[in-house]
């Protein structure tokens, strides 16, 4: 039973006068109610859908234990259906997290957002050595067109295949080609940019985060019209028609969870190239998440 059931049990058994004191755990709650009922008054049915957010966030039970037996030298083996989330304040947005769990911007100081609402993750789609996706998403999206504009396909070239670039595009007899690195190049850390130095993994496959997951903006669970309070109104026109149409470029690789992901489903960090070289900061990593372990590039745990 979570800390919030507990507590807000106990103050409706004792209405005639609080004999127990709200921890700060049920004070961020009621602060994110509160925001969320000045925010929402417009739209009953979406402020109703982040309601029970909320709920489905500070419903998890105290008792959750994501352990692993790495040791190190292991690859790191990623089943379908793990979560990753990159910060590009590396170390200062990792002790945010695991304080305070990763929540979105709407309700924290955060960089602007498609999807203020929600939080950005990659939803692996089957399982990987973690070697064998960074090397995947370090490479490249590419679009192919016809003479008119019109689009052939679209693709993802590996790091290891970038060599074979302009054979692709060769084979593709298409009139123009576009090609941009990854988003997950961008936003976690990769072969391609020294940036972004931690990723966080979460399990994703478990009964608490399977709940939290239903509420996805990506996907359609939400219709048009509740899910337009989510997301930054310059994108939305665009949003509706592509989240339905989904390619290399607009991916059924990532999610967008609504309010946020407890820091509790931490399995893992995987650091950069920088970070790896630095002791101090892996000892850091590991006082704040001691039964995590810690990755490299290579997909090797570094610490266990």
């Amino acid at each position: 039973m979570s800390k919030y059931v507990r507590v807000m049990d106990g103050l409706k058994s004792n209405a005639g006068g609080f004999e127990y004191k709200l921890d700060e755990v049920i004070m961020k709650k009621l602060d994110y109610i509160y925001k969320i009922n000045e925010l929402f008054k417009e739209n009953n049915n979406s402020k109703r859908i982040l309601l029970e957010q909320v709920d489905n966030y500070y419903n998890c039970s105290d008792n959750i234990n994501i352990s692993h037996t790495y040791k190190v030298g292991d690859d790191v083996y990623l089943k379908k259906g793990t979560l990753l989330h990159g910060t590009y304040k590396n170390m200062d947005g990792l002790r945010s997290i695991v304080e305070n769990g990763l929540i979105s911007s709407l309700f924290v100081d955060g960089r602007l957002s498609k999807y203020p609402g929600g939080v950005g993750i990659w939803n692996l789609k089957k399982d990987y050595y973690l070697k064998d996706y960074i090397n995947f998403y370090s490479g490249c999206t590419v679009e192919y067109k016809e003479i008119d504009g019109k689009v052939i396909s679209t693709d993802v070239i590996s790091y290891d295949d970038m060599n074979k670039l302009l054979e692709k595009i060769d084979a593709s007899k298409c009139f123009r080609w576009f090609a941009e690195q990854t988003k997950e190049a961008r936003f976690l850390p990769s072969l391609v940019q020294n940036e972004v130095q931690v990723g966080i993994i979460f399990d994703g496959n478990n009964e608490y985060i399977k709940d939290i997951m239903k509420n996805d903006i990506l996907s359609t669970n939400i219709s048009d019209e509740d899910v337009k309070e989510f997301v930054n109104p310059d994108y939305y026109d665009k949003f509706i028609v592509d989240r339905l149409n989904k390619d290399d470029f607009f991916t059924d690789r990532e999610s967008a969870i609504l309010f946020g992901i407890p820091s509790v489903f931490i399995e893992g960090i995987l650091v950069g190239r920088k970070y790896e070289k630095d002791n101090k900061i892996l000892s850091e990593i590991k006082k704040l998440l001691p039964n995590a372990y810690i990755c490299n590039l290579d997909g090797k745990v570094i610490k266990e």
